[in-house]
C-alpha cells in the first residue's frame, strides 16, 4: 500500500462523502475543503459546483476541476472557472429545494452537532470573533447535506456547549418536528471521522484515523462520545486517489498546511 499523509486522508475521506446527485457546496475556504472538493467532482460526485459570494449580493458558480494553486477570493476568481453568476433569490430557491450541501469549517461544534463561526467567550464580551454566522442558520434547518470539517480536534473546538449556536444541531426543535433537516451528518477532523447516534443523537466516532488511537481522540473532545465496540480505522486512499490529489489537483502539497504537525 502506498504510503499517504495525514492531509491526504482528510481529503479523501471527505471527497468520499459526496455522492452522484449532489450539486451546489457552499463552505468557508480552505485549501483542504477545495481539494476534497475537486477530488470529488473527478471520482464520485461529477455534477458538483461550488458557490461563492460575490459583490452586491450575487453569488457565482464554479467549475472545480481545477489545479492548485488557484486564486479563490471576493471577485478575483479566474474567469476559466467562473460558470455562472446567479442572485441572491436564485441561492434561496436552491436552499429550499434541497440542493444546497454545506462543507464548513466551524470555530467550536458541540455533542449533539450546534456549531459555532461567531465568537469565544461571553457574548457580550467576546475574547475572540470568528467570521460570522454567514448562512449557517438558514442552512442548518434547510440542506441536504452539512458536513463539518476541523483541522486541528481538540477540547477548545470540541466543546460541551458552544459558545454561540449558528449552525442548528438535534435538539428540541428536531424531536418536535419543527425542524426537519439541515442538521450535520459527518464531522471530519485530523483525528477521525465522526457522526451521530440515531437514538440519542451526540457525537460518535465512525472511525480513526491510521495511527490514532482512541484514547487521543477522546482526551481532545471535551465531552463523552459515543464509543462502538468495535471501532473503525479510516479506510486508507486507493493509488487512484492518491494519483489524482498528487499529480492533478494538488502537486504542491498545499493541504498540508492546514493542518499543525505533530
Amino acid at each position: 500500500m502506498e504510503k499517504f499523509s495525514l492531509s491526504e486522508q482528510v481529503v479523501v475521506e471527505i471527497a468520499r462523502s459526496f455522492k452522484h446527485e449532489d450539486d451546489f457546496v457552499t463552505q468557508a475556504v480552505s485549501i483542504s475543503g477545495l481539494v476534497a472538493l475537486a477530488l470529488a467532482q473527478r471520482l464520485y460526485a461529477p455534477n458538483i459546483h461550488l458557490v461563492g459570494l460575490a459583490k452586491g449580493g450575487s453569488a457565482l458558480l464554479h467549475d472545480v476541476s481545477f489545479t492548485f494553486p488557484v486564486d479563490f477570493g471576493m471577485d478575483s476568481t479566474p474567469p476559466q472557472f467562473v460558470e455562472s453568476v446567479i442572485g441572491m433569490s436564485e441561492i434561496f430557491d436552491y436552499v429550499v429545494k434541497g440542493k444546497w450541501c454545506i462543507l464548513m469549517q466551524p470555530a467550536q461544534v458541540d455533542q449533539f452537532g450546534n456549531a459555532n463561526t461567531l465568537l469565544a467567550g461571553d457574548k457580550r464580551k467576546p475574547t475572540r470573533a470568528f467570521i460570522g454566522p454567514r448562512g449557517l442558520p438558514c442552512n442548518t434547518v434547510n440542506a441536504p447535506v452539512t458536513y463539518y470539517l476541523v483541522n486541528n480536534h481538540s477540547p477548545k473546538v470540541f466543546k460541551e456547549k458552544v459558545d454561540f449556536v449558528c449552525g442548528v444541531g438535534y435538539g428540541q426543535a428536531r424531536e418536535d418536528g419543527l425542524v426537519k433537516w439541515g442538521a450535520v451528518s459527518r464531522v471530519f477532523s485530523n483525528l477521525g471521522v465522526f457522526n451521530f447516534d440515531e437514538k440519542t443523537h451526540r457525537m460518535r466516532i465512525k472511525s480513526i484515523h491510521q495511527g490514532v488511537t482512541a484514547q487521543q481522540v477522546i482526551d481532545n473532545t471535551g465531552f463523552q462520545l459515543v464509543v462502538p465496540d468495535n471501532l473503525s480505522v479510516t479506510m486508507p486512499p486507493t493509488e487512484e486517489e492518491l494519483s489524482l490529489l498528487r499529480t492533478h489537483i494538488d502537486p504542491l502539497g498545499l493541504i498540508k498546511m492546514d493542518f499543525p504537525a505533530g
